[in-house]
């Protein structure tokens, strides 16, 4: 057995691992594993990584990954987590201590773009407003005319692995395709254009980028007023990179058709406006289960125990730039 000492934090500790990912993990190092099912405290993540040089955290274990608590674990060296998004992390403050962080960057693509397209028909059909209907939450009476995603110009932000599988999915319903990305990635039967131009000609605006450490919103009043009137604004990237009273006062002015974000709208419980918007169907959340699938499940557990592996070999693989 390796002198490396590892801590996996999982939902059901050694369970969550199938018998030879758990063996090649006990193998590869001084494997301990935590059973987490919620958040658990700074002082408790301490004291059990206290003689840990590697661990595995999963979000739900650990929703934030920061100075705060790590700055208590000097022999801490590399950090692989289950996710494919970084942005509860600060990367930054890793990156300058010498921590090397490794994540899942393709394991959920198929699932995550398909979920986008999934919310683009649920938003044109009407099919959760319909559902209400059906089932007697909303008046019998409630319209749930909904449009046609063929002839429609579709207009995606961000053209990494998941943007470019949404923008093939899009084609393929007959939609024109617009792209926006910074890093001004190409990409065939796909017209790239600036910001403005696609939020002005996009019947459907699709966001696939990642948020920052604690930063702004992307997509403001701003970006909202240049959006054409009438459009669909879809997100299953982040909740962070979309301001939520910006887009509810959108939808009450009539500008924007409808939002669906994979997250709970921040704003659901506390804003009159945006539970009635979603109520008539205008808003749509879907809890953050885009990635969720039993083949990225399978796939997810089987990289995250490659990536645990070579960290413990001092060989990582899959690691996150912080630049």
């Amino acid at each position: 057995m390796a002198d490396t000492q590892m801590v996996v934090f999982t939902a059901r500790g050694r369970a969550t691992f199938t018998e030879a990912q758990a063996s090649r993990l006990e193998a590869a190092a001084r494997a301990t594993f935590v059973e987490a099912a919620s958040p658990i405290s700074e002082d408790e993540l301490v004291r059990l990584l206290r003689d840990a040089q590697v661990c595995g955290l999963t979000p739900r274990s650990v929703p934030v990954i920061g100075e705060s608590w790590l700055s208590r674990l000097p022999h801490l060296s590399d950090i692989a987590v289950f996710a494919t998004g970084v942005d509860y992390i600060d990367t930054a403050w890793l990156r300058e201590r010498g921590i090397r962080l490794s994540h899942l960057p393709d394991y959920s693509t198929v699932s995550v773009a398909e979920h986008a397209i999934g919310l683009m028909l649920t938003m044109s059909r009407r099919i959760h407003l319909s559902q209400d209907r059906v089932r007697g939450r909303v008046p019998a009476g409630t319209s749930v005319l909904g449009f046609e995603l063929r002839g429609k110009t579709l207009g995606i932000v961000g053209t990494g692995r998941i943007g470019s599988r949404v923008a093939e999915l899009g084609r393929a319903f007959g939609m024109r395709v617009l792209a926006y990305d910074p890093k001004e990635r190409e990409q065939e039967g796909v017209a790239a254009v600036g910001l403005d131009e696609l939020l002005a000609s996009s019947d459907i605006v699709s966001l696939h980028f990642p948020a920052a450490w604690r930063g702004e919103a992307a997509i403001g009043r701003s970006e909202l007023a240049r959006m054409k009137a009438g459009a669909t604004l879809i997100n299953v990237s982040r909740c962070a990179l979309v301001e939520p009273l910006a887009v509810v006062e959108a939808i009450e002015a009539g500008r924007l058709r409808g939002y669906a974000v994979d997250d709970r709208f921040p704003l659901a419980e506390t804003d009159a406006r945006a539970a009635r918007q979603i109520a008539e169907g205008r808003l749509l959340q879907t809890g953050h289960t885009a990635w969720y699938s039993a083949e990225v499940i399978e796939r997810g557990y089987e990289m995250w125990v490659d990536n645990l592996c070579a960290m413990a070999a001092g060989e990582p693989r899959r690691l996150v730039d912080a630049r």
